[in-house]
């Protein structure tokens, strides 16, 4: 389980920034889209540090 910052773009163009605990990077956009049906932009970055294993 690793932590992920979630950006969301809303189709009234409102951004919102989030963070969560998932699996991988699928499971947050997948997880994400499920509890934002209304966004129109999602993006998962892994908040790992440098030289972190996977």
């Amino acid at each position: 389980m690793h932590a992920y910052l979630i950006r969301i773009t809303l189709g009234t163009g409102q951004r919102l920034r989030l963070q969560g605990i998932f699996r991988d990077g699928c499971e947050a956009i997948t997880q994400t889209l499920a509890d934002w049906p209304g966004a129109r932009a999602v993006s998962a970055i892994c908040l790992r540090k440098k030289g972190g294993a996977a």
